[in-house]
Order: structure tokens, then C-alpha cells, then sequence
């Protein structure tokens, strides 16, 4: 009973960092700050509850020291971003679902960068999933906003490059640590200089509820839930986190919907079933070999 407790604990973490990822499209939603001074304030606030959480899991985390920590952190910053941006200016069922194309140009990006062997069956996957992707770009244009749905797609791109150079560090957990915080970090004060060279404000929460939306995003919407998804990783096989992350995608728009009554275009819930169907098929292809003896990659979540 005892141990069977103690192997529900790590299962249990990960589908609350997923189901706590999964809130951050309602939040930007509801939440009347522009989408830089939004993503600002959460990465200020996630950045300090991220450097509090990693010293209290016994990680001291050092400035980026070289390259790949550098492309690391400035490529999550990136996605932070673009990813507020994209939830802002489209439906937030396009927005999650291109984003979660990441693992697609990860197949493509692992064989040039880390000298992977490239499967032919891979491009399967791939063309699936590109094909999902084509769905949200057709149909009327109140189905969502061009300039959101290309956000998005950026920020799953760059999503692809922080999970490449995790990888290459064998995904550290310390290395991860310092990727999350220092991008948040780097965000915060970007836009804050940003802010200070030009014409562009950062503008605070105007009203309590607001402050408590930010407040929410940062601590716990990314602290707190990467903190739960850290100590899961350490603990599930990669294919239970990846399988397991994707309640974020399926459980984003739910909440969007039943908090604003947004509803995503029937052409977005085709597309949506062919990109995490390509991303599940996967998975579960790729754990039946490395249960066989190969050791193939996987792609794991963080939050966005």
C-alpha cells in the first residue's frame, strides 16, 4: 500500500503541472493587461518564485555560462512571450495546438544539431502533424486572428530550439532549472529596458483582481507547476511525462471556453486531433523501443 502511495505521488505531480499549465490561456484571456506588459510582470514574478523554488530543491543556479545555456534561456524567454502574444490575438485553442507542433521540428532539428539517426518513419509524424497545422489557417478569418496563429507557430519553433539544447546537456535538471528561471529573468528585464528606450510602458495591474490574475500566472501557474513537473520527471519515465503533458493542450481551450465562451472553429479540432494524435502515436512508438533496448529521445513539457 505503502509503495504503491509512494509511485501515485510523482503521477499525481505531473497531472497538476499540467492541469495548473493548462489555466494560462484563461488567464491571459480574462486579464486586460497588452500582451508585453502581461508577459512582463508574469515572468517577474515567476522569476523570483522559480529562483526561491530551485534553492529550496538544493539547485544554485549560476548566471548562463556558455552558448547552448545562453540559446537555452533566451529561446524560453522567446516562447513566453510569443505565446502570451499569440493567446492574445487568437483563440486559445490555436494557439496551444500550433505551439505543440514543437516536437515535430524537434525531428527535424535533433538529426543536424545532435547527429541523431533520422527514422523515415518519422516524417510520418511530421507530415501529419504539418497537415493538422494547415487546418487552423483555413476556413473564415473570425476563426482566429493570421498574425496570432504565426506567433504561435514561432513560439512552437523556438520551443524546439530550448528542447534541443536541453537535450544536448542530456537534459540536467540543474541546466533546465536555470533555462526556465534565467528566461523569465531575461524576459522581465528586456521588456523593462525595452520599455525604458522607447515609447512603450510596462502597464501594472489596474485592478486587484488583476494584480491576483498576474500574481497567480507567475507563482503558480510556472513556479509553483514546474516545480511539481521537476520532481515528476525525476521520478516517470519520459513517455508517462509526455503522454501526461498533453491534459495542458486538451484542458487549455476547455477552461478559455467555460470563462469566456470562446469556441474554436470546427477546422481547429481537426487540426488538433492530427497534431497530438502524431505526438501520442509517437510516443507510445518510440517507449515500445526504448523498452526493447534502444534509446531513441523524447519530448517532455514545460510550461509556456
Amino acid at each position: 500500500m505503502v509503495e504503491t502511495r509512494s509511485a501515485m505521488r510523482p503521477t499525481l505531480a505531473m497531472i497538476a503541472a499540467a492541469v495548473l499549465w493548462s489555466t494560462g490561456g484563461l488567464f491571459i484571456k480574462v486579464i486586460q493587461l497588452d500582451a508585453v506588459s502581461l508577459a512582463g510582470w508574469r515572468s517577474g514574478i515567476a522569476a523570483v518564485t522559480l529562483f526561491v523554488l530551485a534553492r529550496a530543491y538544493g539547485h544554485r543556479l549560476s548566471p548562463p555560462r556558455d552558448a547552448v545555456s545562453w540559446l537555452a534561456s533566451l529561446t524560453y524567454a522567446c516562447i513566453l512571450l510569443l505565446f502570451v502574444a499569440a493567446t492574445k490575438l487568437t483563440t486559445a485553442a490555436n494557439a496551444i495546438f500550433l505551439q505543440y507542433t514543437a516536437p515535430m521540428y524537434v525531428l527535424l532539428l535533433e538529426p543536424l544539431v545532435l547527429h541523431t539517426r533520422f527514422r523515415a518513419r518519422d516524417l510520418v509524424f511530421v507530415a501529419v502533424a504539418f497537415g493538422g497545422m494547415a487546418f487552423f489557417f483555413v476556413g473564415r478569418i473570425e476563426s482566429g486572428s493570421w498574425t496570432g496563429n504565426a506567433l504561435a507557430l514561432a513560439s512552437g519553433v523556438f520551443f524546439a530550439i530550448f528542447a534541443v539544447a536541453a537535450r544536448s546537456r542530456r537534459d540536467d535538471a540543474a541546466d533546465r532549472w536555470r533555462a526556465v528561471a534565467y528566461g523569465n529573468l531575461f524576459l522581465f528585464v528586456g521588456l523593462g529596458v525595452y520599455a525604458l528606450v522607447t515609447d512603450a510602458t510596462l502597464a501594472p495591474p489596474r485592478t486587484g483582481a488583476e494584480l491576483a490574475g498576474v500574481v497567480f500566472l507567475g507563482v503558480v501557474q510556472i513556479g509553483v507547476a514546474y516545480a511539481l513537473f521537476a520532481y515528476a520527471l525525476s521520478k516517470l519515465t519520459a513517455l508517462e511525462s509526455t503522454l501526461i503533458g498533453m491534459i495542458e493542450p486538451l484542458l487549455n481551450p476547455v477552461w478559455v471556453f467555460v470563462g469566456t465562451g470562446e469556441r474554436p472553429a470546427a477546422f481547429a479540432f481537426v487540426g488538433a486531433t492530427l497534431i497530438v494524435g502524431s505526438v501520442a502515436v509517437r510516443a507510445f512508438v518510440v517507449g515500445r523501443e526504448r523498452s526493447a533496448g534502444s534509446d531513441p529521445s523524447f519530448d517532455v513539457p514545460a510550461p509556456s
